[in-house]
């Protein structure tokens, strides 16, 4: 009869569950991005829209690499015929890097591409910018206060970034906002134990999924979040299943971003290493060994999304458990 290797074992009694979470990227305000844009781009006019007399503002959450390259995030608002040109009139835009501390860090910020002379809009469009700024500044905030343990700190700023929130239209506008919101609150439960609470807002979260992409983003850090909050509640086979699927849908992201787009796959590696070092604690007693070799295959192809102390720390192990063969009774 065969049984798990030593370093099988190994791994798991050195294998602790990091507190790993999203990384969140400093955001800054369009008037202070436009100070860093070194190259003012003006857009192609779409014919078809040109033709059709449509003027208008398309308004684009983008990110700015540590070089200076933009590429947008999501359309918030605008003409559907204007919109692949204010896409395409971002990613040939250039910036000076941003720093925090003398180096060179991503930052988020908003876009906001003009086509013709727009006035009929114009009233809407600040505000909607005005709106996007002080949402995800009481996010912010919550969240730094739910990092430092300060609980009614952070729900003082959730319920501020709650009562800006617009009643929910038909046309699912700031979806997206709504999603943050909840997965905050939801995170705000866990953090308190309020577990059922937390688990309610977290499967809410998942029905707030933009469109029908099965395969969004914010599905794999919802389910990321469910897999914590089951470890926590001892609910093991529920962990696995939720991280399972949440590294599943991290890894199309990866290989469908685009190749210059690096803000976009460090978020997505960086989830992928993690998650499959999470795997290894849950590995079932059944198949462990081949389950904690596959984890540890994945760790290691996305090593370098993992933080420097973790990466020495989590990189032998796998290597070990990798190329340790399993014994005999």
């Amino acid at each position: 009869m065969r049984r798990i290797a030593r370093v099988s074992a190994l791994c798991i009694a050195g294998l602790s569950i990091t507190t790993f979470g999203q990384t969140l990227l400093p955001r800054v305000a369009p008037d202070e991005a436009a100070k860093h844009l070194l190259n003012k781009i003006t857009p192609n006019y779409p014919p078809e829209a040109e033709l059709a007399r449509i003027q208008g503002y398309v308004i684009l959450e983008i990110g700015i690499d540590e070089s200076g390259v933009a590429l947008e995030r999501r359309l918030i608002s605008g003409h559907p015929l204007l919109v692949p040109a204010a896409i395409e009139a971002v990613r040939r835009s250039k910036f000076r890097p941003f720093e925090v501390n003398g180096k060179p860090t991503p930052v988020i910020t908003l876009a906001v591409v003009t086509f013709g002379n727009p006035k009929n809009n114009e009233s809407e469009t600040r505000n909607e910018v005005l709106f996007q700024e002080n949402f995800w500044s009481a996010e912010e905030s919550a969240q730094t206060a739910l990092a430092n343990g300060n609980y009614p700190d952070a729900e003082q700023h959730l319920n501020r970034a709650r009562d800006l929130l617009p009643p929910a239209p038909e046309s699912g506008q700031h979806r997206r906002e709504r999603w943050r919101w909840v997965m905050d609150m939801g995170d705000l439960c866990r953090a308190q134990k309020k577990y059922q609470e937390a688990e309610q807002n977290y499967k809410q979260a998942l029905d707030l999924r933009p469109g029908n992409d099965k395969n969004a983003p914010e599905i794999a850090e919802t389910l990321q979040s469910l897999s914590r909050l089951y470890i926590e509640e001892r609910r093991y086979d529920l962990a696995r299943d939720d991280a399972t699927r949440s590294v599943a849908i991290y890894q199309k992201n990866f290989k469908r971003a685009d190749s210059h787009d690096q803000i976009a796959r460090k978020r997505f590696g960086r989830a992928i290493a993690y998650q499959s070092w999470l795997l290894l604690s849950l590995a079932p007693q059944s198949n462990q060994r081949v389950e904690i070799k596959k984890q540890c295959g994945t760790v290691l192809e996305f090593q370098t999304f993992l933080d420097a102390a973790d990466q020495a720390s989590f990189v032998p192990i796998c290597e070990t458990a990798i190329s340790s063969p399993a014994k005999k009774d």
